[in-house]
């Protein structure tokens, strides 16, 4: 009964989702993973900080997957959570002429993967930042069924201890009957970050509709030693009972986590607070 279920949700998204798409669109899906800023086919971007996180503050992320910014009020939800939060994660960030140029006005580093075009704007996830990374690498990986990509995003920040902080900011697979395809597209960035050290954060929208799922990303992210945040309020989306946003870290000390309801999408916010371990 629970798989019918799950296959009966499948099934309506992809038609609900199919329905939203009309005649006259025009899409664009990368062949290889790459950015959507600098060189058309590059994947990875390496720069040169000129600062770095101070490890003596508490370090505030947000992780909100925005909606392709389709609903009223994202501008002031974002500014919002910006004012204290200095790394966001968002997921189904797109590329529109709005967000460049607010995100340009506020003065925030931006990087954003390239999943997929639609008449010209760009989608994917995007890690917005106070400070500049020293490298960040796109990764995408195609829907089996809507033949959509979704993406991650996988960025370093300089500590001023000289450690480096790993963050990866990832929108899963939505569509499958099995986890084939899921569990590649998570265990890809766990190869990219296995024989790394030091702190690290993967966080963003899992799709973990699914107790299977669920189960699957926990163990997976265990054995390369993170733990997932406990929320307090928890008002997260959820699919048949089960959360789909997470913040799973490491080598961190978890201060605080929370949800915050916002009708400017469909996903509401989540928000954690660290301080470094420095011992």
């Amino acid at each position: 009964m629970k798989k019918l279920k799950v296959y009966c949700f499948i099934l309506c998204m992809i038609l609900i989702l199919l329905g939203g798409i009309g005649a006259n669109m025009i899409f664009e899906v990368p062949k290889t993973s790459k950015l959507a800023s600098g060189d058309n086919n590059l994947r990875c971007l390496d720069y040169k900080p000129t600062a770095s996180i101070d490890v003596s503050e508490p370090l505030h992320i947000g992780v909100w997957n925005i909606y392709k910014q389709r609903l009223d009020g994202w501008k002031h939800e974002l500014l919002t959570l910006s004012q204290k939060a200095s790394l966001i994660l968002l997921q189904e960030a797109q590329s529109s002429s709005n967000l460049s140029d607010f995100v340009a006005v506020h003065g925030w580093h931006s990087n954003q993967a390239f999943a997929f075009a639609m008449n010209g704007k760009i989608t994917g996830v995007m890690t917005l930042s106070d400070l500049v990374p020293q490298r960040v690498c796109a990764y995408t990986i195609i829907e089996p069924y809507l033949r959509l990509p979704k993406s991650a995003l996988y960025s370093e920040f300089l500590l001023s201890n000289g450690r480096i902080l790993t963050v990866i900011n990832i929108h899963s697979i939505n569509f499958t009957f099995g986890i084939e395809e899921y569990l590649e597209q998570l265990r890809a960035l766990i190869e990219a970050v296995k024989v790394l050290q030091g702190p690290l954060i993967i966080a963003g929208d899992f799709n973990t509709w699914s107790e299977l799922r669920l189960q699957t990303i926990k163990t997976e992210l265990n054995t390369i030693g993170l733990q997932e945040a406990s929320f307090s309020p928890d008002i997260r989306l959820k699919f048949f009972g089960l959360p789909l946003d997470h913040v799973f870290y490491r080598e961190l000390i978890l201060e605080r986590a929370s949800s915050k309801e916002t009708e400017s999408s469909d996903h509401n916010m989540i928000v954690a607070t660290f301080s470094f371990n420095n011992k």
